[in-house]
């Protein structure tokens, strides 16, 4: 008899369940030493049927950081509903971002993995495909609230400065800060370094920078943030806090 053919719905379904068993993998499995085969003996699914998804490991990796992408987007999302100026809103991504590293601290290195060039090169166009579309919606979500920023009047942006650079910094300051604090170790250069402090400082530093009302001298955004975790994200707070890793503002 021959295998029954899986309609769409429920390939996608299965295709879903391997990266939901690959993202707990990751929380024990160094990027570096993860194999088909592992995630083969984790699941209940053959080799066979495993490559029917994934080429190779390159692209679960991919699948896992598109999905750790589209979790994000959906915070994002959530943090952008804060009642408020648009600095405001933007402080509540930032919060959305530190929940969420700190939640599920090796997925954001998973993320970091994925983008590292051995990994982008054995991809596959599908799972590539994807990722591009990942980081165009983000783009496209942050994009649009800095060009609501602009028009309000928030926020002048200099000569020649596009919305996709505003977006870069914010991003890539966020992301090195906590990558690199949650990773420190033992550094003697790292050790007196805060997660939520220093993200924080990062973002009002790009904030200020900019010139972005209403600026830190003329605003308590110590209320703001008492506000966003209040009425946004008290669940995950009290989540981590049985986690026994605080969220500290």
């Amino acid at each position: 008899m021959s295998p029954r053919m899986l309609s769409p719905q429920e390939f996608e379904k299965r295709e879903a369940e391997l990266i939901s068993i690959s993202r707990e993998l990751f929380e024990r499995e160094c990027p570096s030493t993860f194999t088909i085969d592992k995630l083969v003996d984790a699941s209940p699914y053959s080799k066979g049927t495993v490559y029917k998804h994934f080429e190779g490991k390159e692209d679960v990796m991919m699948a896992v950081c598109n999905a750790c992408f589209r979790d994000l987007r959906e915070l994002f999302e959530k943090a952008l509903t804060f009642k408020g100026r648009s600095r405001e809103k933007l402080l509540s991504v930032l919060v959305s971002y530190i929940i969420w590293a700190k939640l599920r601290p090796y997925q954001l290195f998973i993320v970091l993995s994925a983008h590292s060039p051995n990994v982008t090169a054995n991809t596959s166009e599908k799972y590539q495909q994807q990722h591009h579309e990942c980081e165009e919606q983000m783009m496209t979500l942050m994009c649009g609230e800095i060009a609501k920023a602009v028009e309000q009047g928030d926020l002048v942006l200099s000569e020649n400065m596009t919305l996709e650079q505003v977006t870069f910094a914010l991003w890539s300051a966020t992301w090195g800060s906590m990558a690199l604090i949650i990773s420190k170790g033992t550094s003697s250069q790292l050790q007196a370094m805060e997660l939520e402090r220093e993200t924080f400082t990062n973002g009002r530093l790009i904030f200020d920078g900019l010139n972005w009302k209403p600026l830190s001298s003329e605003m308590n955004y110590k209320e703001t943030l008492n506000r966003i975790v209040k009425e946004l994200f008290s669940e995950e707070v009290a989540e981590l806090e049985k986690m026994g890793t605080p969220f500290s503002y």
